[in-house]
């Protein structure tokens, strides 16, 4: 079984990306994904372990990557067809709070592996596609970075 905190400090020091342990027992850490031309575009990730989640209530690690807010006008039906390629991950609505602290519903990628069933290799697979695929979705449906 992987140790969360042990994982992605030893990647983020390994990537030079930043990571935050928060109040909370919740990580964000900051994914830097190269581009064709050498620039770089970055992804929060945050991750957290909800205890007895999964059937057998076994412990699943959770990770969201915020696409962007949802509102009346966003393409719902370009956004499931586009998400449709990750392979350990989905898209789903979450209760957030905006920039200003209001509530809202953002628009997340998501997975939620079984801690114990996990590999740091699967792990950090996951995490990439979290955070790439969160990346292109937010490029595509909200224009880049607004997150």
């Amino acid at each position: 079984m992987i140790d969360l905190k042990e994982v992605l400090t030893e990647y983020a020091e390994s990537r030079k990306y930043k990571l935050k342990e928060l109040d909370n027992g919740t990580f964000s850490i900051d994914i830097a994904m190269k581009l064709q031309d050498g620039s770089f575009r970055y992804q929060f990730v945050w991750a957290w372990i909800v205890k007895g989640r999964a059937k057998g209530q076994k412990d699943c690690i959770y990770l969201n990557s915020r696409v962007g807010t949802y509102n009346p006008t966003v393409n719902l039906y370009g956004l499931m067809k586009e998400s449709g390629s990750g392979v350990y991950s989905s898209v789903t609505i979450v209760n957030d709070k905006d920039k200003q602290g209001n509530p809202c519903e953002t628009i997340v990628v998501h997975a939620s592996p079984i801690q114990e069933m996990v590999s740091k290799e699967e792990f950090l697979y996951i995490l990439w596609e979290v955070a790439e695929r969160a990346d292109i979705l937010e490029e595509k449906f909200f224009g880049g970075d607004s997150n």
